[in-house]
């Protein structure tokens, strides 16, 4: 999350909460419910935070859930059954993950509604 990154940066220079807050004009709560990712980020505080920190927007907006291209792109016609068994691996793949909610959890279920709409609309 972009928040992790901002505390990351912010930590790597010794700088308080508090000072880059008033750095911000804004209160030291505010900016903590920037870090914890309660307040979503807006152009400027991106523009503040790039300055105040010395670091680009982009490394600032990098996260550790990246989305890659895939390595290869299956050329051939898939099978509705090789679809199945590629569900099935990871309906077993999340089943052995931590009960707990992750932060990705988000992203995955947009895929999978992307996905679910996207079936829809095959013939």
């Amino acid at each position: 999350m972009p928040g992790s990154i901002i505390r990351k940066n912010r930590e790597l220079r010794n700088y308080t909460q508090d000072y880059v807050a008033k750095q911000m004009n804004i209160s030291q709560n505010a900016y903590s419910k920037i870090e914890n990712g309660y307040t979503q980020l807006t152009v400027n505080h991106l523009k503040e935070l790039s300055r105040i920190l010395e670091v680009s927007i982009l490394d600032l907006l990098k996260d550790d859930f990246e989305i890659h291209k895939p390595n290869h792109i299956h050329t051939e016609s898939i099978t509705k059954e090789n679809i199945l068994m590629c569900l099935d691996s990871i309906i077993e793949k999340l089943g052995n993950k931590h009960p707990m909610k992750h932060e990705f959890y988000p992203v995955i279920m947009s895929m999978l509604q992307t996905v679910d709409t996207t079936i829809e609309h095959v013939h």
